[in-house]
């Protein structure tokens, strides 16, 4: 049906008419049903370049520790929502240690006090890290004599003892020895998530993790959903294990699968690689040291690896988008990028610290950058206890990345935060305090990175 919208508004407060026929704009006449908007701003349909979908869904109905601010406000809840479990695993999500006094990790010990019969994992607000209590990490096979896995650490106090501290790699081992969830539970998830991102004016996004449980099962799900009336299109980004090596899906499968998809609504996009951790977690690769544990973060790949791993995405034909935050994890990543055919089609997701020397190269590369501006109001407590006053501040240089004629573009990360992209949008425009206010844009600018520069 066409509609013809009157009465609005653009961003810069202009009159604006005009009429949509099947989601394509199409010119007006009387033939349109009329919509009087009565002076209401219209927004460009938001893109969301950088999201995780199934998982938002899956969020939606866990305990959410978003408004503890002590370990006994954790304690609490978990206790609270614990007397109302059948059984199972309990996941808990937006944990953040950076909120206490002491900016120190709760110990498996005190999750014990509260729950001890039951797994438990609190999950980080960033998603690199969590706290499992002691019947969790039992599950997952883990005792005080377990190495730590390449790229993660099983953290121990000074008799050698687990913390239970998950970090990266140990993180997702025993997250990933709880219950996968099933077919219709992942299109339910999609579903749920869809509803939430429409209802924010999200039109499409992307999932930037496709694969966690399984890959062929996770397509199917978002395909269905797409079939059932997910209410965004949807494009994936497959990590890089689950398309390649031992454990990668057969390619005539993944061509097979790829065939039953309606491209419009929903598809295989590019390949995910992780090349460090979060910043609020200590995790993230940077030069330099965390304030809170004097490390510098950890890459989750050695360079000649990444290098390697990268090369192949590109040579089987793959967009190769590559988490990265810390500035010496985007080093690896830049060198890794230049050795390819193509730089240029390829992408960094984050890119949070950033020299005047890495904002060139990747300016001579050609490549994709993304950001979440929504960071800064969410996790500045987290960013200034790691890193200290000065350097948070130089955080998310959008400025002088667009100056530099960088292919910038904005999305949110959910369900790390909220994703609401006004708040993005708002917290680009104003950078909140403790941001250096010269990375700051325009309003105009923030929503055409939300929009037009993420569809590309």
């Amino acid at each position: 049906m066409k509609v013809q919208y009157n009465n609005a508004v653009d961003l810069e407060g202009k009159p604006l008419q005009f009429c949509i026929d099947d989601g394509v704009y199409t010119s007006c006449d009387e033939t349109a049903h009329v919509i009087d908007l009565a002076g209401a701003t219209v927004h460009p349909g938001i893109v969301d370049a950088h999201c995780h979908i199934i998982p938002m869904g899956l969020d939606m109905l866990k305990l959410h520790l978003g408004s503890c601010d002590s370990r006994a406000d954790v304690l609490d809840k978990l206790r609270d929502w614990a007397k109302d479990r059948s059984g199972g695993w309990i996941h808990a999500v937006h944990y953040d240690q950076t909120k206490f006094s002491d900016s120190k990790h709760l110990s498996r010990q005190e999750i014990d006090s509260v729950v001890s019969d039951a797994p438990v994992v609190l999950r980080h607000s960033n998603g690199h890290a969590s706290v499992a209590n002691t019947e969790a990490l039992r599950l997952a096979g883990v005792n005080d004599d377990t190495s730590d896995p390449p790229g993660g650490t099983f953290v121990r106090d000074g008799s050698g003892q687990l913390t239970g501290v998950l970090l990266e790699r140990a993180h997702e081992r025993v997250t990933s020895s709880a219950p996968a969830p099933g077919f219709e539970d992942m299109v339910e998830a999609v579903l749920r998530a869809g509803e939430k991102m429409s209802d924010l004016g999200v039109t499409c996004a992307s999932d930037m993790m496709t694969g966690r449980w399984n890959l062929e099962l996770e397509l199917r799900a978002y395909a269905e959903a797409s079939r059932r009336g997910c209410r965004v299109r949807i494009r994936l980004y497959a990590q890089w294990g689950s398309l390649f090596g031992a454990k990668g899906i057969k390619p005539g499968l993944l061509t097979e699968m790829s065939s039953e998809m309606d491209p419009t609504r929903c598809k295989l996009a590019g390949a995910k690689i992780f090349a460090d951790g979060a910043i609020g977690s200590a995790t993230a690769a940077i030069n330099g040291e965390f304030l809170t544990t004097g490390g510098s973060g950890q890459l989750i790949y050695e360079p000649d690896r990444l290098k390697r791993m990268v090369r192949t995405a590109d040579e089987a034909g793959w967009q190769v988008a590559v988490h990265s935050i810390g500035d010496r994890s985007t080093d690896h990543v830049l060198d890794a990028f230049s050795e390819t055919m193509e730089p240029s089609r390829h992408r960094i997701e984050h890119a949070m610290i950033l020299s005047d020397t890495q904002i060139e190269k990747i300016a001579n590369l050609d490549c994709f950058v993304t950001m979440q501006p929504e960071f800064l109001a969410r996790f500045g407590h987290a960013y200034q206890k790691q890193l200290g006053p000065e350097r948070a501040s130089r955080l998310k240089r959008f400025r002088s990345v667009l100056d530099a004629g960088i292919k910038l573009s904005f999305s949110s990360d959910r369900p790390i935060v909220p994703g609401d992209p006004l708040d993005g949008i708002e917290a680009a425009v104003t950078r909140p305090e403790g941001f250096d206010q010269a990375e700051a844009l325009d309003r105009s600018t923030a929503h055409k990175l939300y929009s037009v520069e993420s569809a590309k």
